[in-house]
C-alpha cells in the first residue's frame, strides 16, 4: 500500500496482482513523507505506517497482539498495513486531500486469480492434499473487490486489468512523473504452467462466475 503526499496518488494493494513488485519499483522514487507498508523478498522496512499510539505500534510490530487485536479494532488510531482497503484509508485522510489524490487498484481474471491462490495456499500442510474442486467449496475465499470499493460501489479512479499490467504501470509512471524501466520479481510463483481453464469443470466454472460477477463485468473478463 502507498500513500504519496509528494506525488498525490494512493496505490492499493490488492492480491495476486504482482502488488509487492510494483510497490518496490515505486518506493526509491518517493518522497519522506510518503506511506508504504513493509515489503519482505527481500526486506523492505515500511515507511511512517504506524504511529506511535501503543495499540498501533503494537499491531505493527508483533503478530501475535496483531492476531488478538485486529486490524479493524476501534482502539486503533492510525495504523496502516499491506491489503488495506481504500475505504480505510479514506478514514484516515482529509475528505479534500483523498478527493484530490490519483487512487490506483489491480485486479485479475478471477478464474486465473483462484488458480493462482490456490497454489500459493496448497504449501499449508492441512489442505495440500486438496484438489481444486475441494478448495473451491471448503476454503475462505478471498477478492479483490473490498479493496477498491466502499458500499459496493468503485471509489478508485481507475482498476487495471493484472493482465494488461506494463502499460497499466506506464499510464501510472506518466501520471506521477515516476520512472518504472523495469518490474522486480519478488516472489516466485508456485503454480505449473497449466492454463487455468484446465483446472475448472462446467461447474466451477460457472460458480466462480457467480461469485465475482462484479469483478468480471467491472473488468469484462470472461472465462
Amino acid at each position: 500500500m502507498i500513500i504519496s503526499h509528494s506525488r498525490h496518488f494512493i496505490l492499493v494493494k490488492t492480491r495476486k496482482t504482482a502488488s509487492t513488485s510494483i510497490e518496490r519499483a515505486i518506493v526509491p522514487q518517493l518522497g519522506p513523507a510518503d506511506v508504504w507498508t513493509p515489503m519482505s523478498l527481500p526486506k523492505v522496512a515500511g515507511q511512517n505506517y504506524y504511529s506511535l499510539w501503543p495499540v498501533d505500534l503494537l499491531t505493527a510490530k508483533w503478530e501475535l497482539f496483531r492476531d488478538v487485536v485486529g486490524r479493524d479494532s476501534r482502539f486503533h488510531r492510525r495504523f496502516f498495513f499491506d491489503h488495506m482497503p481504500l475505504a480505510r484509508i479514506r478514514q484516515l485522510l482529509p475528505e479534500a486531500q483523498f478527493k484530490g489524490y490519483r487512487k490506483y487498484a489491480f485486479d485479475r481474471n478471477p478464474w486465473d486469480f483462484l488458480v493462482s491462490y490456490y497454489s500459493f495456499v496448497r504449501r499449508k500442510k492441512a489442505i495440500a492434499e486438496w484438489d481444486f474442486d475441494r478448495f473451491l467449496h471448503e476454503y475462505p475465499v478471498i477478492a479483490n473487490w473490498d479493496l477498491y470499493t466502499e458500499n459496493d460501489a468503485v471509489i478508485a479512479d481507475k482498476v487495471f486489468r493484472f493482465e494488461e499490467l506494463r502499460p497499466s504501470l506506464q499510464q501510472i509512471a506518466d501520471e506521477n512523473g515516476l520512472r518504472i524501466a523495469t518490474l522486480p520479481e519478488d516472489k516466485r510463483s508456485y503454480r505449473s504452467e497449466a492454463d487455468y481453464r484446465a483446472f475448472y469443470s462446467a461447474s466451477s466454472r460457472d460458480l466462480v462466475a457467480e461469485r465475482f460477477a462484479r469483478t468480471i463485468n467491472l473488468l469484462n473478463y470472461d472465462f
